[in-house]
């Protein structure tokens, strides 16, 4: 069982959310959203749920089974980790994913910008520290 979300958790998601419909996505060619199950080629009941996903707007017609969808109507999966927001602060981008592993995998640090592959469809840029800082508890 997966412990709930916090507050801090749930900004990052918004910030990155707002970053993305601030981009260049194209109204009916993609959908950005939440918890959309993605099937995993390695069972039968194998897939994952994350945070956000930017995926093709036809993902409906894409469905596999068990409320998952295929993998190639995915263009961007995000996974937030914040159960200790200070302990790597740092974030990962992995790309160009290939039998079960990604060619390239990229850390960025605060003081960073990272740039999002073309591939989700839009021009997105993503400051480390902002979202670093956006996930840490105001308490």
């Amino acid at each position: 069982m997966t412990p709930v979300p916090d507050a801090p958790h749930a900004r990052v998601l918004s910030d990155i959310m707002v970053l993305l419909f601030g981009g260049e996505l194209h109204p009916g060619e993609t959908l950005v959203a939440q918890k959309i199950a993605i099937w995993l080629p390695t069972g039968p009941e194998d897939y994952a749920v994350p945070d956000l996903v930017v995926v093709n707007d036809d993902i409906e017609d894409h469905y596999v089974q068990n409320n998952t969808y295929d993998p190639a109507c995915f263009r961007l999966v995000l996974e937030v980790t914040s159960r200790n927001w200070q302990a790597h602060q740092r974030i990962h981008l992995l790309t160009e994913p290939s039998e079960g592993r990604y060619a390239r995998h990229r850390i960025h640090s605060p003081g960073e910008i990272v740039t999002l592959p073309d591939s989700i469809g839009a021009k997105v840029a993503l400051d480390v520290a902002a979202i670093i800082e956006a996930g840490r508890p105001r308490r």
